[in-house]
């Protein structure tokens, strides 16, 4: 009877992460495709896009936290059976997110060219980037949309039609650019292609998005649920949501602080740092869709009054995760030298980027933990612990480091490698320590 209950929760954990892992790989495969197409129009025009596609979705991705805060309450009132309640909160979030996305943009739209003017990069690439990012950030409301929609059907445990709606995003991203970046049919608008794909593919994912939950039996949701403000709800929602945004400001941030002081180590060994972070971001993949696994089991099984079978999951969903990512990351060592070599064949490159590669391997057993663990966490309802660890990990730890070791004393670029893979060492004990505290749970 044991075995069977194991089999169930398995199950049951496999079938929320596959839709999600695809759903990355989407994404991802998005970004490569658009890349090699802006890549056919230069270096300047390849600089841009990479810059006004992290301005605005970092700044975007600190405000889509308010999709993490409705799928946590999500999950906990759909296990619970009050659809009614998470009607509204799913209504109420998307508002929020109309609203907050159109005050980014409008701040994005007037700020965009001072802020670019703040990077060191070449004039030329600033005066493109400027006009690029002012089109992504007109599309922001409706990035929030559907960033805050498909977070809560993920907490409902609907990952497959999560992925659906992103896959038509997805495409309707690669078909739009490959028309404009090229002209086939209509002039050819380069760059600024690829940024009317991406905007015209987010207002694509909005509206399936709000038509999926309009159409769900249980949900239903409608107009009035979204523009008739409740006070009540959105202080719930934002007293989740607030320290899941923090957090990812304090990410985001550090993030770009981090790229800006590695730049400093030579551009033989910068390069390779990228190459070694476009592989490490495929083990983020699983990683995601076992935090979303977690997230969505644990509000569930406590909305329905199990908290033992909520905490259940949530080690059993570790216990797998830190067993896949742990394989992937060998199977990464192995083949670290030809998974370089796809990106570059540049001998001194390839050398730095092997040896990154395979110092982020140690990173896989952690990075399971803080995935799933955090991901457990904000399930609860806890998301201020969450916080307070990212922050304190790149705040307190791996930047001041880094800034040391590579800004001061001058060591290679690996030095920051096994800084960040300390960093989520020191995380993911702390993360372990206060799930099986059991604290969150007051």
């Amino acid at each position: 009877m044991i075995v069977s209950i194991v089999d169930y929760m398995r199950r049951q954990i496999i079938k929320l992460v596959w839709p999600v892992i695809l759903e990355g790989t989407g994404i991802m495969a998005v970004g490569v495709l658009l890349t090699a197409m802006v890549g056919r129009l230069g270096a300047v025009s390849l600089a841009a896009v990479g810059l006004a596609t992290m301005l605005q979705f970092s700044t975007a991705m600190v405000f889509a936290a308010a999709g993490t805060g409705a799928a946590a309450i999500v999950a906990r009132e759909t296990g619970a059976g009050n659809w009614q309640e998470a009607r509204n909160i799913i209504g109420q979030a998307i508002g929020l997110g109309a609203v907050l996305g159109t005050g980014v943009a409008a701040i994005g739209w007037f700020a965009a060219e001072f802020v670019l003017n703040l990077t060191a990069a070449e004039s030329e690439v600033i005066g493109l980037a400027s006009g690029l990012v002012k089109i992504a950030f007109m599309f922001t409301p409706l990035f929030l949309i559907m960033s805050i929609g498909t977070a809560a059907l993920r907490g409902m445990g609907k990952t497959q039609t999560a992925f659906y709606i992103t896959l038509v995003s997805n495409i309707a991203a690669i078909g739009i650019a490959y028309v404009l970046v090229f002209g086939h049919g209509l002039p050819a608008m380069g760059p600024y292609g690829a940024a009317w794909g991406m905007g015209v593919s987010q207002l694509a994912g909005a509206l399936a998005v709000l038509l999926v939950l309009n159409r769900q039996q249980k949900v239903q949701l409608s107009w009035r649920h979204v523009l008739v403000i409740r006070s009540k709800v959105i202080a719930r929602i934002m007293d989740i949501s607030v320290p899941a945004a923090l957090e990812q400001l304090a990410m985001q941030s550090g993030r770009m602080v981090f790229t800006f002081m590695l730049a400093g180590v030579g551009s033989t060994q910068f390069a390779a740092h990228q190459i070694a972070t476009q592989i490490e971001s495929m083990s983020f993949l699983p990683g995601f869709g076992f935090s979303v696994a977690s997230m969505t089991l644990v509000g569930q099984y406590l909305g329905k009054g199990m908290p033992h079978r909520a905490i259940q999951f949530a080690w059993l969903t570790n216990k797998i995760a830190w067993l896949s990512m742990t394989a992937a990351g060998v199977v990464i060592f192995i083949f670290a030298r030809e998974l370089t070599t796809l990106f570059i064949d540049d001998p001194q490159v390839t050398h730095w980027g092997t040896l990154c590669v395979m110092i982020a391997v140690l990173e896989q057993p952690t990075l399971a933990i803080c995935f799933v663990l955090g991901g457990a966490l904000r399930g609860a309802g806890d998301t201020r612990w969450p916080m307070y660890i990212t922050t304190m990990g790149v705040w307190l730890i791996r930047l001041p480091l880094v800034y040391l070791f590579i800004s001061v004393w001058g060591y290679d670029i690996t030095a920051a490698w096994y800084i960040t893979a300390g960093d989520f060492l020191i995380r993911g004990a702390i993360l372990w320590w206060r799930f099986d505290s059991r604290k969150w749970a007051k």
